[in-house]
């Protein structure tokens, strides 16, 4: 297995967009690769193949105002904003190739949320809970936002660690179709406020050494 980690931070939704089907092309091609693409991008709603109109609160003149854009994404699920103050990861990979068989996405999701859910304990998040919609919860307020996409066996899209409040944003839609959402953030909850930089790497690097444990089996 071969892996790399992509950083794009101050990047608009569609170029993260070209980065990120570069890569899933790079997998295609040669599924030996594997990538975790980690970024940070400008205020962005974006939609999946379940998503409802109705979930879409804000106004255009109101999106207009705030600064954020609209984009449908190739992701299951609803309604979610990503923006700055957020940890967004990619894993990028060819589930076959990697000790996933092809009925084990599930497995597959699991396994991402347990490494990210160990590696917020390290650093600090306690009684995080795992819950349904998917995601990391502190009580009833989400922490760590889940969306895939599953083509030829390769995933992509993945996860939003929220590291500052975005309260303000998601007051624009329904996240997730659940009208009373709320959601918290690391800032929120770390004893000590650690760097962007410093969160996504630590993130990156138990992600990458947690899914390589299944390299070598067969599921």
């Amino acid at each position: 297995m071969r892996w790399e980690f992509i950083y794009r931070r101050d990047i608009s939704w569609p170029e993260l967009e070209k980065v990120h089907k570069t890569l899933i092309d790079q997998v295609k091609s040669d599924n030996s690769q594997a990538f975790l693409l980690i970024s940070e991008p400008w205020p962005t709603f974006t939609y999946g193949r379940s998503s409802a109109p109705s979930d879409l609160v804000w106004s255009k003149e109101l999106l207009d105002k705030e600064g954020v854009a609209v984009f449908p994404v190739t992701r299951g699920g609803k309604w979610t904003y990503h923006g700055p103050g957020q940890i967004l990861i990619y894993p990028i990979l060819h589930l076959p190739s990697h000790g996933y068989s092809s009925k084990s996405v599930r497995i597959f999701l699991e396994d991402l949320r347990w490494a990210v859910k160990e590696e917020l304990e390290v650093l600090g998040c306690s009684e995080l809970t795992s819950e349904e919609p998917f995601g990391l919860y502190l009580g009833h307020k989400k922490l760590v936002s889940f969306g895939f996409a599953f083509e030829r066996g390769i995933s992509s899209n993945g996860l939003a660690v929220y590291y500052t409040e975005q309260a303000r944003f998601f007051a624009g839609i329904h996240p997730c179709g659940v009208c009373q959402g709320q959601s918290t953030s690391l800032s929120d909850l770390l004893p000590s406020q650690l760097s962007w930089n410093s969160v996504a790497s630590s993130l990156a690097d138990r992600i990458k050494n947690h899914l390589s444990l299944r390299s070598s089996r067969v599921l």
